[in-house]
């Protein structure tokens, strides 16, 4: 409990002193695309190793993949602190929730070679939706070939947040001749193979500081994780049932945020000079 308490008061340190003060120019600046690859704004590169440099990436993770060993209670309260201050910086911290859904399916090599880069400060994405598959993914169509031992990955994923992650874990339909959930299957893809072109970043009203991509396979290689068929009916729903998690956390930052914010206002306002009680006695 005395390292959870420890952790948080940095979590809760960076917020208020770094991540916090930043959130305005982001929102102003945005993230940037160069030459098919996403470039983030100022402040939240600045955010970014800020947290990595406290070691807050990879909170869940084990030790032995240089992680905090921490169980998902005070991930999710750090989340919170975080989405307080920047709800879109938090988009990119949090999808270290990909890095829970390879240690828990993917293979030992798989788990050595990718864990410790996330806990060392790399970013992931989850890259599940497409033109035609939003909500519903069994409609998935990014092919998954298998040449001589070798996935590779071709097609096109939309509104994929910071989908130009360095560790990205992709749904794509490796069974040729299906057209439903049991068709697809889980691949990591490595962003240092450099077969995915980032086409757009999406505009956005809000979260801004967060890319939303659209990005291109051209004959990407991959990895499959775990077993075929499984990608969505099993790795999926597990992978977005810890981002449920994440999300709800992200939404009571905002909530406390705005309530913080309105509360402020009602206190300095006036109305013919006379400072507004109602709206107080409201608030509080």
């Amino acid at each position: 409990m005395d390292s959870y308490d420890k952790v948080l008061e940095i979590v809760g340190d960076i917020s208020a002193n770094t991540i916090a003060p930043n959130a305005e120019g982001v929102d102003a600046e945005g993230p940037k695309l160069e030459n098919g690859r996403v470039y983030y704004a100022d402040g939240t590169q600045k955010n970014l190793d800020a947290i990595v440099q406290a070691g807050l990436m990879g909170i869940t993770l084990p030790r032995k993949y240089d992680g905090l060993n921490f169980p998902i209670v005070p991930y999710i309260m750090a989340a919170d602190i975080v989405s307080r201050a920047d709800a879109g910086f938090v988009n990119i911290w949090g999808l270290q929730d990909c890095a829970e859904t390879i240690h828990e399916f993917a293979d030992e090599e798989q788990q050595a070679k990718y864990l410790p880069r996330i806990s060392k400060g790399e970013t992931a994405a989850m890259d599940l939706t497409e033109p035609d598959a939003g909500s519903d993914l069994q409609a998935v169509q990014l092919k998954a070939t298998l040449i001589d031992g070798q996935w590779y990955l071709n097609g096109v994923k939309r509104f994929i947040t910071n989908g130009d992650g360095h560790i990205s874990l992709v749904l794509a339909r490796s069974e040729e001749g299906t057209s439903d959930g049991r068709g697809l299957s889980m691949f990591i893809y490595d962003k240092n193979s450099n077969a995915v072109t980032v086409r757009r970043i999406e505009h956005k009203l809000g979260i801004i500081g967060s890319p939303t991509c659209e990005l291109v396979f051209k004959n990407a290689p991959v990895e499959l994780v775990g077993q075929r068929k499984l990608g969505l009916i099993k790795y999926v729903m597990a992978l977005m049932n810890g981002a449920r998690l994440g999300i709800a956390a992200q939404s009571v930052g905002i909530a406390e945020a705005a309530y913080r914010e309105a509360l402020a206002y009602a206190q300095e306002r006036k109305q013919f000079e006379v400072p507004l009680p109602g709206s107080l006695l409201y608030l509080k």
